[in-house]
């Protein structure tokens, strides 16, 4: 199993939890042998006391052995799933911003929720599992020292069984692998009906087109999903009539053939009734433990992704050193590509440079390459040729993180958390004052480190993100579209008192805008189009 072999690197104690295990199929076994001698001693009229007394030894033997190695397989697997979601959090928030817009975030979500609560409950199902196969091995051991040929056809038998339904169980995995993907791709569309409502309630042709695609997606999961369990079905009766198959030859064949067998039946067709119970644990769960095998296959896929593009020198991080002056671009460029890597859009080369204490706008059509140009600016994408510059030397990789440190942005995606996280020591005077700049003091309040509402407009909600960026108090401020959303008479508030303000502060503000009744605001207009930064103003 899978499961196993990542349990050993967190130090769980597999071989103590596998020797309870045994003991605890020992105990098991022990209580069926002192059941079959006492009961064939009480048809005797001949019935010791010590034979109870070894039942309550191996009982009270297997209860505190289940016990123990259940809980602590419950233990170890809890620990398992979250240090591997704490470990895939700190590796996506590692990654580089590219592969987070493109990433599946629907896939993402099943992976570190429902799949991981398919592992949660594969532990106990293990055990369960481990503890009928040591059940079966000293159930086995009974049975050859009652009867050697009844042993020889239950071995043929089972191997048979097993055989036939490794074989199937093979193609069930796959399928299963199947099916998890598709329902990953039903929760991403499933959220560009949340995410996309306004727009479908407004055109019913996109709604009803988008929900037959969802209804599409959900019947191939169905089908997918029934066939897959309707094999299960398949080897699961297979192995439960090759079993009856083999009762029936042990109690009404054998007996005919092997007169000494005859003398045993009664212990020997208790001992495969016995064992009725865990091999139908180990058929049934064998399903589940399948699919926490494909569960840790998809989570390693996951990691694997994010290794790949998490780039190593985050262990290698260097603060930069010098005082912001100036930051360049020199010759900058930066592509997207294609699934083949050929470039679908493309910026610069681009030469610009910023002077600290600078308030400067960003002007330029949809798709012109202005929020790609900001995510170059900040240090979100690297530049695919060209390089990025502080004070006229170049930023190395292992800076980037440092240097990131400069900017207080706000994007037009931007996203509004529920605390202010990195930030303490706050002066609440300082908040409120700020709301009541922004006007919405009497919208929300800051009290214990958070806001009590962010469930505002989207222009309360901008401003809101703007308090939160003065708090961080960084030497450039972006801000894409900010003024947006708001009435004029903030608009007019927001460019011709706060950006001042923050400008005579010392801070440098760059700002994509539209409102060209301000531009006499800023000391230079930069405009972009078609991903080329084509005049300075």
């Amino acid at each position: 199993m899978k499961i196993l072999s990542y349990l050993e690197e967190y130090d769980v104690p597999i071989a103590q939890i596998g020797f309870m295990t045994a003991l605890s199929g020992m105990a098991n076994a022990m209580i069926l042998v002192i059941i079959n001698n006492a009961a064939e001693m009480v048809s005797n009229n001949n019935l010791q006391t010590q034979y109870f007394l070894l039942y309550i030894i191996a009982f009270i033997l297997y209860v505190y052995t289940q016990r123990y190695a259940l809980s602590q397989t419950v233990v170890a697997i809890e620990k398992f799933i979250r240090k591997v979601r704490v470990r895939i959090a700190d590796k996506i928030r590692s990654a580089e911003l590219h592969f987070i817009e493109h990433s599946k975030r629907g896939e993402m979500y099943t992976q570190l929720t429902q799949d991981s609560n398919i592992i949660s409950q594969s532990g106990l199902l293990l055990i369960a599992a481990a503890q009928s196969g040591m059940v079966l091995v000293f159930s086995f051991l009974y049975l050859a020292w009652l009867s050697p040929i009844s042993f020889l056809i239950t071995i043929v038998f089972i191997s048979i069984s097993v055989s036939i339904y490794w074989f199937y169980e093979k193609q069930i995995s796959k399928q299963l692998h199947i099916a998890t993907q598709k329902e990953a791709q039903f929760f991403e569309y499933f959220s560009h009906i949340l995410n996309g409502f306004k727009e479908l309630k407004m055109n019913r042709k996109k709604s009803d087109d988008l929900f037959d695609h969802i209804d599409m997606l959900s019947e191939e999961t169905e089908k997918l999903k029934v066939k897959v369990g309707l094999q299960q079905i398949t080897t699961l009766m297979f192995s439960r009539i090759s079993f009856y198959l083999l009762l029936a030859i042990v109690v009404f064949i054998i007996p005919s053939l092997h007169a000494t067998h005859a003398d045993e039946i009664y212990k020997i067709s208790t001992t495969i009734l016995f064992i009725i119970g865990p091999i139908g644990m180990l058929v049934s769960s064998l399903p589940s433990l399948s699919q926490s095998n494909v569960v840790l296959e998809n989570l390693s896929e996951l990691e694997a992704q994010l290794d790949d593009v998490i780039i190593e020198i985050y262990s290698q991080q260097q603060a930069i050193t010098s005082n912001f002056k100036e930051i360049q671009l020199d010759k900058a460029t930066f592509s997207y590509p294609n699934q083949y890597g050929k470039p679908l859009f493309s910026i610069g080369p681009i030469n610009l440079e910023i002077k600290k204490g600078e308030m400067v706008f960003i002007v330029g059509g949809n798709g012109s390459g202005k929020s790609t140009l900001l995510k170059l600016l900040t240090g979100l994408y690297y530049p695919s040729t060209g390089s990025l510059n502080l004070n006229c030397d170049q930023i190395e990789k292992t800076q980037y993180a440092s240097y990131r440190e400069l900017f207080a942005i706000i994007f037009t995606d931007f996203h509004l958390f529920d605390k202010l996280y990195g930030l303490s020591n706050i002066d609440d005077k300082q908040v409120k004052d700020l709301l009541r700049l922004m006007q919405l003091e009497q919208k929300t309040k800051y009290r214990q480190g958070k806001f009590t509402q962010l469930d505002l407009s989207t222009g309360q909600k901008k401003r809101l993100a703007f308090v939160t960026a003065i708090l961080e108090n960084r030497s450039i401020y972006i801000f894409d579209e900010l003024a947006a959303d708001q009435d004029p008479q903030f608009r007019k508030y927001f460019y011709e008192v706060i950006l001042p303000d923050l400008k005579q502060q010392g801070k440098t503000i760059i700002a994509v805008t539209h409102d060209d009744k301000y531009f006499h605001i800023a000391d230079r207009i930069l405009k972009m189009q078609y991903g080329q930064l084509i005049y300075y103003k």
